[in-house]
């Protein structure tokens, strides 16, 4: 039976630099066009996750220029990973937009294969830059690793 917590999310087809990105939880969605300057939010969502696994906190800037969504990850107790959704106005006025906590499989899992979704559709590098294949492999062993813990 599936969580009631479970994240769908997905990264459509970047382009010029812009990358469309849908995240659905429950009664909650964000749907915003994130920015890949000054650095790609999916290097940083690909940092976070490694991180958030091996029980350090993290967060994402999510860049809508100049604004931007802040999507920190955390694991208060092993097997427990916390989301919580925050914007950034250009004035730096912080807003909490939505938090929510569940298994890796609620919480981790949905972000790790919109990564992989969105390296399967075909684009140009000066549309958004790619993680290397080096790193793919690395959020695959992840995934397995989580897979076999739940």
């Amino acid at each position: 039976m599936k969580s009631p917590n479970r994240i769908r999310v997905d990264f459509e087809r970047p382009s010029h630099g812009w990358l469309p990105v849908k995240v659905i939880m429950n009664d909650f969605e964000l749907t915003i066009n994130a920015s890949d300057v000054p650095i790609n939010p999916i290097y940083l969502l690909y940092l976070a996750i490694l991180d958030v696994v091996d029980g350090i906190a993290s967060k994402v800037w999510w860049h809508l220029e100049p604004a931007g969504y802040y999507f920190d990850f955390t694991q208060p107790q092993p097997g427990l990973y916390r989301l919580v959704i925050s914007y950034h106005s250009d004035s730096q006025v912080s807003e909490f937009m939505h938090e929510t906590k569940g298994s890796a499989a609620d919480i981790i899992l949905p972000f790790c294969r919109a990564i992989k979704n969105l390296n399967s559709y075909k684009y140009d590098e000066q549309d958004w830059p790619s993680l290397e294949g080096m790193q793919l492999n690395r959020l695959s062993n992840v995934m397995e690793l989580l897979k076999r813990r739940a």
